[in-house]
């Protein structure tokens, strides 16, 4: 008989209660990744521990920026919880996450303002709306069928004959054929839209007339 591997590994997991949240709908993309990335670090008795360290950040391609940005959306949504503020000769902030009991090891820690699940408290400032869901393609059957446009998106002018059929004026300023063309300097459209091209002798670049 073939021998039984092992499917036990470590995961690093969220509760569907906090996916499920309206807090975690708000977070951007790299505020969801850099959770991850926290979660990724909870043990038996940590919480409350957790870093979000550039070196450690690095290569996962955030830059301090980002991560400045992202700690900044955890702690206000209240999904995560300062434990403790980083700083020059003081080492790294520590951070916990508020959908698990703190960790029984507080030596350092100020947890005066822990609240546990606080995000299930967070709403949506000013009555605005969630980040829009803007999408670039549908997609249906697995394939890709086209593009579509922002709910919000500026649309473009209506199409008129002015717009497609632009007439132009053309002007022959090359001197070597100034003798041979110069009975047909005349334009060659006379609307009063029209737009002025001088063509040059400098390797035939067009140029707008005033």
């Amino acid at each position: 008989m073939a021998a039984k591997t092992s499917t036990k590994h470590p995961y690093a997991a969220i509760e569907h209660r906090v996916i499920d949240s309206d807090a975690y709908a708000a977070l951007t993309f790299s505020a969801r990744s850099l959770l991850v990335l926290l979660a990724r670090q909870l043990s038996k008795d940590n919480n409350g521990h957790l870093q979000a360290t550039y070196s450690y950040l690095r290569p996962y391609g955030f830059s301090e920026n980002t991560i400045t940005r992202g700690i900044a959306e955890l702690v206000s949504t209240g999904i995560i919880y300062r434990t403790r503020a980083g700083g020059y000769q003081q080492g790294p902030a520590k951070y916990a996450v508020t959908w698990l009991p703190l960790t029984k090891n507080t030596e350092g820690l100020f947890l005066a303002g822990f609240k546990s699940s606080a995000w299930r408290d967070w709403t949506m400032p000013n009555g605005k709306a969630p980040h829009p869901k803007v999408r670039t393609c549908n997609r249906k059957n697995g394939e890709w069928t086209g593009t579509t446009t922002a709910k919000f998106a500026v649309s473009p002018p209506p199409k008129s004959e002015d717009i497609e059929l632009m007439p132009c004026r053309g002007v022959v300023s090359d001197e070597r054929h100034s003798s041979s063309t110069k009975r047909d300097r005349r334009p060659f459209f006379t609307s009063p839209f029209a737009i002025q091209l001088a063509f040059s002798a400098d390797r035939g670049l067009l140029r707008l007339a005033a």
